[in-house]
């Protein structure tokens, strides 16, 4: 184990307490650009509402992150959004936003009772390595058509797509020559850096306004129980399972942290309640981050008080909304580029882990993943018109390429090319 500064129980000086939790925060902060996307899809033009919405999510961040120091899994361990849940979102955004978000806290419930009811060892004996790495690849080949949208909406398509590619190989240079804590930062480079050369070749935006925020913006959603979306998030919850799991499991064995089970329990059921928080509220559900390893290792303390003031931190950025809503001025292409950053990650998670754990020998191996990632490719592309030609009941389902591909890994795992004895 390495020799840390401060280990996980250890409590530094006030201090030292401060920066190190400002390194924590300033790694925090960008993650919740990622999803600015949702607010600018969900109220158009509409500044103030957008606001509100990144309001909201750092406020179930900077709680979710607090409770999980203080009552979760105890592991110094960053949240921020869930990707998957992007996809969730917005493949079931046609059937109205109340629909979307209670189904999403309805997930979040699920989670939790599995967690506090003993039942989450036999849900997770679902997901052997190559059903993961099919996961892990279907966001991001189901968030392609969201990308695709954002890097060509606004502006000279020629110039998006060179600045695309041109951003794309910037950041992973920059990725490879930074090192330690600074290599946790690429997120904050990519989206200082990439903003700065867009408005050097375009007009700058007006200032914006968030006057009306608090009248016009509801606090909480109306309850709208549709089966077909709560299922496809349930899903998607599924994925996100998976994601907290392993966050867990990488900061525990190296930290050295003992009670493992119950450490996974706690930690799971309260990512659960800080969904079903975030649904009541109408955004986007928070999970822990991978990239927390980094962090520790960069920083040599293992300290969970570490992550305290980063949580009031996030809480306090809520508290700012002239602030955060200069980030909802962040350009779309911008936004594509980040998700892309984001999802060539998670790819490169899906190869690496088939390599470590040596999931594709046959090839019915193969087939197994091959086979949902062509799927769910087709779905995310699927023409409106065949989308609205589907029963309406199964619409929120069979146009969610995420979902099919999850049902068809499964299936073929499980049942088509179960090993026989």
């Amino acid at each position: 184990m390495m020799d840390f500064k401060y280990t996980l129980n250890q409590r530094p000086p006030f201090r030292h307490l401060l920066l190190y939790g400002l390194q924590w925060l300033v790694v925090s902060i960008p993650n919740v650009l990622t999803v600015a996307v949702l607010g600018k899809l969900q109220f158009a033009d509409n500044v103030a509402l957008q606001t509100l919405y990144l309001q909201k999510v750092y406020v179930v961040m900077g709680i979710t992150m607090l409770a999980q120091a203080f009552f979760g899994h105890r592991l110094p361990i960053v949240v921020g959004p869930a990707a998957v849940l992007i996809v969730g979102i917005l493949s079931a955004a046609s059937e109205g936003f109340d629909a979307v978000y209670t189904a999403l806290a309805t997930g979040g419930a699920v989670l939790f009772l599995l967690s506090v009811s003993g039942f989450l060892d036999k849900v997770v004996r679902i997901f052997t390595p190559r059903v993961i790495i099919t996961i892990l690849g279907l966001i991001a080949m189901t968030l392609a058509p969201v990308i695709i949208n954002l890097v060509f909406s606004d502006g000279n398509p020629v110039f998006n797509f060179v600045f695309f590619i041109v951003a794309i190989v910037a950041v992973f240079l920059i990725d490879r020559m930074l090192s330690g804590i600074g290599k946790t930062m690429t997120v904050v480079v990519l989206t200082v850096g990439a903003t700065v050369a867009y408005f050097l070749f375009n007009p700058l935006p007006a200032s914006p306004s968030t006057a009306g925020a608090a009248l016009h913006g509801r606090l909480f959603v109306h309850f709208d129980f549709n089966p077909a979306v709560v299922v496809a998030f349930l899903i998607c919850f599924f994925a996100l399972l998976i994601n907290e799991l392993g966050s867990i499991e990488s900061v525990r064995s190296m930290t050295g942290a003992a009670d493992t089970a119950k450490r996974t329990k706690r930690g799971c059921a309260v990512v659960g309640l800080g969904n079903v928080f975030s649904g009541l509220l109408g955004v986007i559900g928070p999970v822990d981050f991978s990239i927390s390893p980094g962090i520790i290792s960069s920083t040599r303390c293992a300290s969970r008080y570490t992550i305290i003031p980063c949580g009031i931190g996030l809480l306090l950025c809520a508290c700012f909304p002239a602030a955060v809503a200069w980030l909802t001025l962040m350009p779309n292409l911008v936004i594509g580029i980040l998700l892309t950053y984001i999802i060539v990650l998670q790819l490169a998670s899906a190869f690496n882990m088939i390599v470590e754990t040596h999931s594709v020998k046959t090839f019915e191996h193969a087939l197994t993943i091959a086979l949902p990632l062509c799927a769910a490719l087709i779905v995310a592309f699927m023409p409106v018109s065949v989308s609205d030609s589907l029963p309406a009941m199964l619409r929120p389902i069979l146009t969610n390429g995420f979902v099919v591909g999850v049902l068809l890994v499964v299936f073929v795992e499980h049942f088509v090319f179960l090993k026989r004895n």
